[in-house]
């Protein structure tokens, strides 16, 4: 079989909206579903940035009646979803409008399958199916990081606060992915960086992932590109729209890469490490990313090699990535982030299943385990 035979998987919403201020369109797509809506977002950070009141004008232009459901925090956990999910419950809408990051987004979308299909999180974790359609969502980023708007999971944490898992289904693909980069435009330096580390890292799972094909290898491998070439410039200077442009589209290709080929184990280390240790998701990932890509790098020499040379000119794809985070300064020892020994058997066991499958090399507990002890001094 050549290169271009492999099977590759193409799954993605019906619309993808992307351009800088093509929020101004969502009154438009919004009237398609109804006049009704639920708005879902975080709170301050959305309405500081002016979005909020954008948004809102932009709905009341159409005349469409807006129930807005806010308080959205970082790592939304069960009970956040099932106040959601009963909100909606009581006010029917003809479609759910999520706005905000990875975290708003998820939500959002976790409120919009659950409501038609009942039940709470937890059922759906113990393996009870979706069945019925979501309700229609609208999901616009206001981050580049995740790409959680063109996939079909949501990551929600435990109401223990321990333990971050996803629900998925294709049936919660969102119906229209709105992706503006002028709803960035305010995002802070720190949650740039983290964000933008996400959407890389996505990118270069994807193309390594034991599901990679010509399709999503041709995003992927854009979406590594863009990020080389513009996260450091947006971290730098927040007010560059064309970096802040070049990061979104990164994370849009690194959406569509992972919904179609899967991630690694870097995405698989970084939820037991980020929930217990208060790291941002993105960092976590990234902290542990160039380990994975050293073990890893006999069955992807190829791939980390043209990695490397899209992302910084580096014909080495660790080094290319270690060149990263030292002009981020992000540490990837993990004892400077209070991990411990004693820690690596929790964050392990937390790690299997998910992401971790898709690895393009398999790894044992044990081989984890030592992978995680050479990281505490790295």
């Amino acid at each position: 079989m050549g290169e271009y035979g492999k099977k590759s998987l193409l799954k993605i919403p019906e619309q993808i909206v992307f351009g800088t201020n093509t929020v101004e369109d969502l009154g438009d797509y919004a009237q398609g579903y109804g006049k009704n809506a639920v708005l879902i977002f975080g709170g301050a950070s959305l309405v500081k940035s002016g979005s909020h009141g954008r948004i809102l004008d932009i709905l009341n232009k159409k005349n469409i009646q807006v129930v807005e459901i806010s308080g959205i925090t970082h790592d939304p956990d069960e009970r956040t979803i099932k106040t959601a999910v009963d909100r909606v419950k009581q006010i029917k809408p003809d479609v759910i409008i999520g706005a905000g990051g990875g975290s708003v987004l998820d939500a959002a979308k976790a409120a919009s399958i659950i409501a038609p299909n009942g039940g709470e999180v937890k059922d759906y974790w113990a393996g009870k199916s979706f069945t019925k359609a979501s309700i229609p969502y609208i999901a616009m980023p206001t981050t580049s990081g995740t790409g959680t708007e063109v996939t079909k999971n949501a990551v929600i944490t435990n109401q223990d606060k321990n333990l971050k898992k996803s629900i998925r289904s294709e049936l919660m693909i969102p119906n229209i992915a709105l992706v503006d980069p002028s709803l960035t435009f305010g995002a802070p330096t720190d949650i740039t960086a983290s964000t933008g580390l996400d959407a890389l890292i996505q990118n270069l799972e994807a193309y390594t992932s034991k599901n990679s094909g010509p399709i999503s290898d041709t995003f992927a491998r854009k979406g590594i590109e863009l990020a080389g070439k513009y996260l450091l410039k947006a971290v730098k200077d927040p007010g560059d729209h064309e970096a802040r442009e070049g990061l979104a589209l990164s994370s849009l290709y690194g959406g569509i890469s992972l919904l179609s080929a899967g991630l690694g184990l870097a995405h698989g280390l970084s939820h037991p490490i980020g929930i217990r240790f208060g790291i941002p998701h993105g960092k976590a990932c990234a902290i542990v990313m160039p380990k994975v890509m050293e073990y890893n790098y006999p069955a992807c020499v190829e791939k980390y090699s043209d990695a490397g040379m899209l992302l910084s000119g580096i014909k080495d794809g660790v080094k290319a990535f270690n060149k990263l985070l030292e002009e981020l300064d992000i540490s990837t020892k993990l004892e400077d982030y209070g991990i411990t020994k004693d820690d690596i058997p929790a964050i392990v066991a937390n790690s299997r299943g998910g992401s971790r499958n898709y690895n393009p090399v398999g790894h044992s507990d044990p081989t984890v385990v030592k992978m995680l002890e050479e990281l505490l001094k790295y």
